[in-house]
């Protein structure tokens, strides 16, 4: 089964020329579809909701520029569409109204909430919220009071709830230690497992006359679509596995008629039809047409205070951010503040030679999107050090004076580069309450130093998945709501959770960054002519990439620094402040 990209987020990191320009769409990705009782058509696309008749032609957007809205659900009554949209960092719902053109939160607080369904009544919404942060439950919302109160309450996640046409029973999905389980609870009655797999189930939704509900099964040989009979006892069926479709409830027009998402495109399907039938449509976007820079230009970073001299480190073990694997018994010869040489080990007399041994070498991580205190203490550059980050790129009002003093011996810190309007591509911005090995992450040494306290927010209902051939991923951290250095390792974790092999994810926060950047070949890599920001950990990140927090020590800027030293350097300067 093959898998992409899902939650790459686009940041700001370079400066690049823009245009007005039109673009007509007639296919989508992930895009989902409902269907309103006079036969109106809403899906997301591109970020917004758009609104088409029900035989497809020009589409109409109801939502501007959102860039993250999805889900689209049409209130019983049609005059009001429910979706699911980022709103500062967290993902809340919102109902826009046909009538008046304006669009209301429904969400409250920074809570984590998604899968909007209307009750029949026209004035609830049902959804699913990780307001805990122990998973996701079943909640509810009266609109015309904003009162919400919890339906559900098990261990797991509840998710993709759907009302019955006459407002009595509810299906849902929940999900618990690799197991997906679809729930009834039928009015007056205890609830009843309907089915329990180790497969993916999703998007149940109730055939109008409550005769049968239909819901997606997904495995190693991909996504079809079953339904369960609702007769005594219950009957699980087949009803079609030859496209390639999209997790979001069908919607029924009526007991016959049915829509959907499949093959980038909106399908119809008659109930008791071996096929479907595409409903084309026509959407024109007004987008930035960006006029991208000269490849062959490059950013020139900035030499401030580069120290005079020469300085060997003798590497056992060295990863230099381009090739596969590891060199071994390698010399990095350092002229004032960037790489001379980089060849196999030899006597160097009167040179001075720090040695490495047992250690890994590798090029100073790189955040493309990361986000610093609103005013840090100088100190702050150390102790982003013992994260092993080297650069990171920032929109913040002190850059210039930091950066300055942090490139310095006394207070250093990592290189910061200045984030610009323009949009290099996409940057990771996958980590969550739900990466793995977080908890360590947090009660880590590096954590307690730079003082983590916010608990970590839940922003993805699955793990992302990216494909395994993805080559040009940057890692950027400021999405995952941590602190700058504890961001990255967040995000390192989180790729290899989303199915990036170490190396990958190692270069997203290197190679791949500096190519975003315009500034390789001089960050990135351990290569000639690059500057000296390097890294030295304790066991192999290649291999598990955890390692990559062990960090004994730095080369920032052409000088060595110890972790015990940063720690030292930190707590002087705080001291003198």
């Amino acid at each position: 089964m093959r898998f992409v990209a899902v939650a790459l987020i686009a940041f700001p990191v370079l400066a690049i020329a823009t245009a007005m320009a039109d673009e007509t769409i007639t296919r989508g990705g992930n895009i989902s579809v409902d269907v309103a009782k006079d036969g109106r058509l809403a899906f997301d696309l591109a970020g917004d909701i758009w609104v088409v008749p029900g035989n497809g032609g020009e589409a109409q957007p109801v939502t501007s520029k959102l860039k993250s809205a999805q889900r689209p659900r049409w209130s019983p009554d049609a005059r009001r569409i429910a979706y699911q949209a980022v709103g500062g960092v967290s993902q809340g719902l919102w109902v826009y109204d046909i009538a008046t053109r304006q669009a209301s939160p429904v969400s409250r607080g920074s809570y984590f909430d998604l899968h909007p369904a209307w009750h029949p009544d026209n004035e609830r919404l049902v959804y699913a919220s990780d307001r805990t942060g122990s998973g996701f439950d079943l909640w509810e919302v009266d609109l015309p009071t904003g009162l919400h109160w919890r339906l559900s309450h098990r261990p797991g996640d509840e998710t993709d709830p759907a009302w019955s046409a006459d407002g009595r029973d509810l299906v849902y999905v929940h999900r618990l230690a690799g197991q997906w389980s679809l729930v009834l609870r039928k009015h007056g009655r205890a609830e009843e497992v309907l089915l329990s797999t180790s497969d993916r189930l999703a998007g149940p939704s109730w055939r109008p006359d409550g005769s049968l509900i239909t819901y997606y099964r997904q495995d190693d040989s991909g996504t079809s679509i079953e339904m369960i009979i609702l007769s005594q006892p219950r009957l699980i069926r087949a009803y079609a596995s030859d496209e390639e479709f999209v997790l979001a409830p069908l919607s029924w027009l009526d007991r016959h008629r049915m829509f959907y998402t499949a093959n980038g495109e909106i399908r119809r399907r008659q109930f008791d039809s071996w096929t479907s039938t595409p409903v084309p449509f026509r959407a024109t976007i007004r987008t930035q047409a960006a006029t991208a820079p000269d490849p062959r230009e490059r950013r020139q970073l900035a030499r401030i205070d580069e120290p005079p001299g020469t300085l060997v480190i003798h590497a056992s073990r060295m990863f230099d951010g381009l090739g596969d694997g590891y060199r071994t018994d390698v010399d990095i010869v350092i002229d004032r503040g960037r790489i001379a040489a980089v060849e196999p080990h030899h006597d160097r007399p009167g040179s001075i030679v720090i040695r490495m041994d047992g250690l890994t070498v590798m090029p100073g991580y790189i955040d493309a999107a990361a986000s610093l205190p609103e005013r840090p203490d100088d100190g702050f550059g150390p102790l982003l050090l013992t994260t092993g980050v080297t650069t990171l790129v920032t929109r913040h009002a002190d850059i210039d004076r930091l950066n300055t003093l942090w490139s310095g011996k006394m207070t250093p810190g990592p290189r910061l580069m200045r984030a610009a309007d323009g949009d290099s591509g996409p940057v990771s911005g996958l980590a969550d309450s739900m990466t793995p090995r977080l908890d360590a992450l947090l009660q880590s040494r590096q954590a307690d130093l730079i003082g983590h306290r916010m608990p970590v927010a839940r922003r993805f209902a699955d793990t992302p998945v990216i494909d395994a051939g993805a080559s040009s991923v940057v890692l950027g951290s400021k999405a995952n709501g941590l602190p700058a250095g504890i961001a990255l390792h967040a995000e390192l974790r989180a790729l290899v959770a989303a199915r990036l092999k170490p190396e990958q994810a190692l270069r997203a926060a290197g190679a791949n960054a500096a190519a975003a950047l315009r500034v390789d070949p001089f960050l990135g890599r351990i290569a000639v002519g690059a500057v000296a920001d390097l890294v030295f950990v304790d066991g192999d990140p290649l291999g598990n990439v955890d390692d990559a927090l062990n960090v004994i020590a730095v080369v920032r800027n052409g000088r060595f620094f110890s972790v015990s030293g940063l720690i030292e350097r930190a707590q002087t300067a705080e001291s003198v402040e």
